[in-house]
């Protein structure tokens, strides 16, 4: 809010003690008219107090000749004098009494001045009136006094609001109640600092509780420990001491004490006030939606006042810039030349500010924070750009979409447009059969606002919302009733006109656009359906954020996870890929794919091998639907079953292996297909068989060598990515005993391998290996350890050849002669060579054995 002092006048009635006794203030709002206060039939009740006593004060206020014909502000205020405590006081059970005005709630108590003040405003009264007004002062504290003390209370008339009882048509201060604070001997000294133990540099210290005249003399430190002089004050008439804290050290405590031996001490200490402001963004325009920024202050003090002002910026342009964030915003002409300087505002630390440079001069700006009661000082910098008129226009000269789909029409807006508002018209009803006005706004500001507009919705008010925005914090404003050609089917295809600018109207869009495009809509299909499989635990959100998307399903096909498969061992997921575009539309007006099944579309899972004499077996979907998990995509849409969990309609028959399934999608929507014949029904199918879960150990028993890197190995018909346990665990006879795991997934191929380090074990240690999938056990085998010997290379050694050919074994194949040689009747003598046997692991000496033998004999003889 904006004080105007061209709009404002204020009456200030001032009840001042001849001492400073008493003191407040009421203000009005009006207009140029002169009061005059009643000093005669004014008054304050109770008029005699008891000293050290809190007391609650009844102001009655009148003032003639008030004009109260405006609609302004005018105020009346009551100063109560510096010996009295109003830090606790308030104002309450405010009554007009007379006058054509109005109370607003509006009151403030400065506890520092002891001035109370009152804001009233105008009701369209008359020129000349006579405004009465009663209310209570609360919490009034009494000094302790010597001897009864008397003063006088004054009030006093501002007609402009400015703080000044002296300008023209201003009424000055003058005397209408004695007020007496009566001494009643029970009282002892009792000094204090009205404004609380601490101070912050550059405040006023009102100190109370002294004998009236008696010298006070300043220190640091405090009574109990003394440091050195600072200054000597002599108390006034009602005991009060009153001085500025600019020139005081910060972080030392002071305290004042009376010099006539009675002890009567006041401790404070003063202390810097910290204060600091921070900008979200220094940097911003002067037109459309970037003219904003916001400030937030930290502050050693919760709420408290300070001068606003820039070196190169009018007192009303600063008033312009905090307008936006401020509840009130009030000019000050602090030198006192006719001219105002600041602006006054007051700072809350626990609340954001805006300041909004719009109109501002393009420039460097340093706005200065001047606290009101401290020396405390800061400053902040902006720069504000000039920002041209601007325009909204197109990112592409035309958008194209499948009929039934939602197209995003995306809308750019530069200069003085961005973060403003537009219109934007889809179709020309006249030339095309249908039209569309939107508006929209750039509520984040980035320049940029994406339209949807679903096609399948378009013209009716029953099918769904026809436009929205893409981003959380742009909008969109559309009534499908009024603001759209009312169509009976489905928008058909074919292109249609965009029409965009920065004006608020249709018509004038279309007459003048600021850019032009075109909608093309062309023909929907329904393709196919694609059949893959994954594990029964498998995470389908890939990227961890919430909702499974196409882009989760697409990470997890790229790691393997999920593998195009119609073979679906039972308890995996079985996921249905159904390709078919236009759906979008519909989708998004049943809410979600899921509502969409049976709402314009179905969906079938029904067994192929049904038992001779028995029927089919058919899913029940409504109770499955804990079993199946749908996911939207882009021209494609997932249907992910667990096989294990999946109900049948006839719930005394399960899933068992060896069942075919032929899962069909029908699209059955009439807006969508034009027709409501069934024969125009378009759907797809894929069957799908499950089978009983699988897994084998390659080898029973598992033999493994005494060494590291030692592997078990496996095949398994679930699902590629399924995660297995294998376990090796020594059998009872073998001490010490060792217990081994490893976690294995299972590959493309349904191999799965573990490995395993086996080099402190022994040859002999025997052991039983078990593959587990979650809790279950699916395959196990006995094993053996072996010893781990190298094998010795065979060495050739060079022996003399007879003259007659002898067919010896090679590596390659040689083509056999057609005659055949001889072998030489004399044998060859064996060389005394050791044989070792070597056990090779994985393998059983039989096998090793057949193996040698078979060697032999083909080095032995050529056929």
């Amino acid at each position: 809010m904006t004080d105007n002092s061209d709009k404002i006048r204020s009456i200030v009635l001032a009840a001042l003690m001849v001492f400073s006794v008493f003191a407040g203030t009421v203000a009005f709002a009006g207009t140029a008219a002169a009061g005059t206060t009643d000093t005669t039939n004014s008054s304050i009740t109770p008029s005699t107090v008891d000293e050290s006593t809190t007391n609650t004060h009844t102001v009655t206020l009148i003032a003639s000749g008030v004009n109260t014909s405006g609609n302004g502000n005018q105020v009346f205020a009551v100063d109560l004098p510096d010996s009295l405590d109003t830090s606790s006081s308030g104002v309450t059970n405010f009554n007009v009494n007379s006058g054509n005005v109005t109370y607003s709630g509006t009151f403030n108590v400065n506890s520092t001045t002891d001035v109370v003040t009152v804001t009233l405003q105008d009701s369209s009264g008359v020129n000349s009136d006579t405004v009465n007004v009663t209310f209570d002062i609360t919490n009034v504290a009494t000094p302790a006094v010597s001897g009864n003390t008397t003063a006088q209370a004054q009030f006093a008339l501002d007609e402009n609001a400015n703080g000044s009882y002296t300008d023209n048509n201003d009424d000055g201060f003058s005397d209408f109640q004695s007020l007496t604070i009566v001494d009643t001997g029970t009282s002892n000294q009792n000094a204090s600092v009205v404004n609380g133990s601490i101070i912050y540099q550059g405040q006023q210290v009102k100190a109370i509780g002294f004998a009236s005249g008696q010298d006070v003399i300043l220190s640091t430190g405090t009574a109990s420990d003394p440091g050195t002089f600072q200054n000597r004050y002599t108390a006034n008439s009602f005991g009060n001491v009153t001085f500025g804290t600019s020139n005081l050290q910060t972080g030392q405590n002071y305290f004042l004490q009376g010099n006539n031996g009675n002890g009567d001490t006041a401790g404070f200490q003063v202390v810097k006030h910290q204060f600091s402001v921070d900008l979200e963004d220094s940097e911003i325009g002067n037109a459309g939606g970037t003219t904003t920024t916001t400030a937030t202050f930290d502050s050693n003090r919760q709420s408290f006042s300070t001068y606003v002002s820039a070196e190169n910026l009018s007192a009303e342009e600063v008033q312009n810039i905090l307008d936006d964030g401020f509840t009130t915003t009030t000019l000050r002409d602090l030198n006192n030349d006719g001219t105002n300087d600041a602006v006054e505002v007051t700072v809350d630390r626990s609340t954001e500010y805006t300041l909004n440079a719009s109109g501002i001069d393009a420039g460097d700006y340093t706005l200065e924070f001047d606290v009101t009661d401290t020396t405390t000082t800061i400053s902040t910098n902006i720069s504000v750009t000039d920002v041209g008129a601007g325009e909204a226009s197109f990112t592409d000269s035309s958008f194209t979409v499948d009929q039934g789909d939602v197209a995003a029409i995306n809308i750019s807006l530069d200069g003085a447009a961005t973060g403003t508002s537009g219109t934007l018209v889809i179709g020309l009803e006249d030339s095309e059969g249908y039209q569309a006005n939107v508006t929209f706004d750039d509520g984040n500001t980035d320049g940029q606002v994406v339209v949807e507009f679903n096609t399948y919705a378009a013209g009716s008010a029953n099918n769904g919302t026809v436009v929205e925005a893409a981003a959380q914090k742009d909008s969109v404003t559309f009534n499908a009733t009024t603001n759209q050609t009312t169509i009976d089917d489905i928008l058909a295809q074919g292109d249609y006109t965009l029409s965009v600018s920065t004006s608020d109207n249709a018509a004038d869009t279309v007459d003048q656009p600021q850019d032009l495009g075109a909608l093309a809509i062309g023909p929907r299909s329904t393709d196919s359906m694609q059949l893959w499989t994954a594990p029964s635990g498998a995470d389908l959100n890939a990227d961890g954020e919430s909702g499974i998307t196409e882009s989760d399903l697409a990470t997890l096909i790229d790691d393997g996870v999920i593998t195009q498969d119609d073979t679906i061992t039972s308890g995996d997921l079985v996921v249905h890929q159904i390709s078919a575009t236009g759906l979008e539309g519909l989708v998004q007006a049943e809410g979600n794919l899921s509502a969409a099944i049976g709402n314009g579309t179905t969906l079938t899972i029904t067994q192929t091998n049904p038992v001779q004499n028995q029927k089919a077996k058919k899913v029940d979907l409504s109770a499955s639907s804990g079993a199946l998990t749908f996911v939207e995509g882009d021209g494609a849409y997932y249907i992910v079953a667990n096989t294990g969990n999946l109900v049948l309609q006839d719930s005394s028959k399960n899933i068992v292996a060896g069942d075919k399934f032929k899962a069909t999608f029908t699209v059955t929507d009439n807006r969508l297909l034009g027709s409501s014949d069934t024969e125009d029904h378009q759907s797809v199918n894929a069957t799908f068989t499950v089978e009983a879960p699988s897994t084998e150990l390659d080898a029973d028993p598992v033999e493994v060598a005494a060494d590291s890197g030692q592997t078990v190995t496996g095949t398994t018909n679930y699902a590629p990515g399924t995660e297995l346990t294998i376990r090796v665990r020594s059998t009872s006879d073998v001490s010490p005993g060792f217990f081994n795991t490893d976690t294995v997934t299972v590959q493309s191929d349904g191999t799965f391998s573990g490995s395993f380090d086996f080099s402190e074990q022994s040859a002999g240690d025997t052991f039983r290996v078990t593959v587990r999938k979650g809790g279950t056990q699916v395959a196990s085998a006995d094993g053996e350890v072996v010893e781990s010997v190298s094998e010795e290379t065979p060495t050739a050694t060079a022996t003399e050849q007879p003259e007659t050919e002898t067919a010896t074994a090679t590596a390659t194949a040689t083509e056999a002669p057609e005659t055949e040689t001889e072998a030489p009747d004399t044998e060859t003598e064996q060389p005394d060579t050791e044989t070792t046997t070597t056990t090779t692991p994985g393998f059983g000496v039989a096998v090793a054995l057949v193996a040698l033998l078979a060697a032999a004999l083909l080095a032995g003889r050529r056929e």
